[in-house]
């Protein structure tokens, strides 16, 4: 087994962001990281995993974040797929860098 680690930094808008949209046969770990928030501010994530059998891809989570986050390391645990995508879209207060760190192992 090999672990690989990717990681960056997405500047949220009100659209509904991708930050990452990943095809391969792994399990993947994901981390955000949500320090830079204010009172004012909500951001949505959403989880999407492959259905194989529709070739679509489906909702599997959707985690809202709104204000300071007194925990603001977001974790998503393994998931097993042949494809996975993590957006995010701010939906109200200012657009802030969030950074986020993925681990893929093989």
């Amino acid at each position: 087994m090999a672990i690989t680690f990717t990681d960056g930094t997405i500047t949220t808008s009100t659209s509904e962001d991708t930050i990452n949209d990943i095809t391969g046969d792994a399990i993947y770990a994901f981390w955000l990281f949500a320090h830079n928030m204010t009172a004012s501010e909500t951001f949505v994530v959403n989880i999407y995993a492959k259905d194989q059998n529709g070739g679509t891809m489906r909702l599997y989570l959707t985690e809202t974040l709104t204000g300071v986050q007194s925990s603001p390391a977001f974790y998503l645990a393994p998931l097993v797929t042949k494809q996975f995508k993590v957006t995010i879209q701010k939906t109200a207060g200012t657009n802030r860098a969030v950074t986020w760190q993925r681990a893929e192992i093989t």
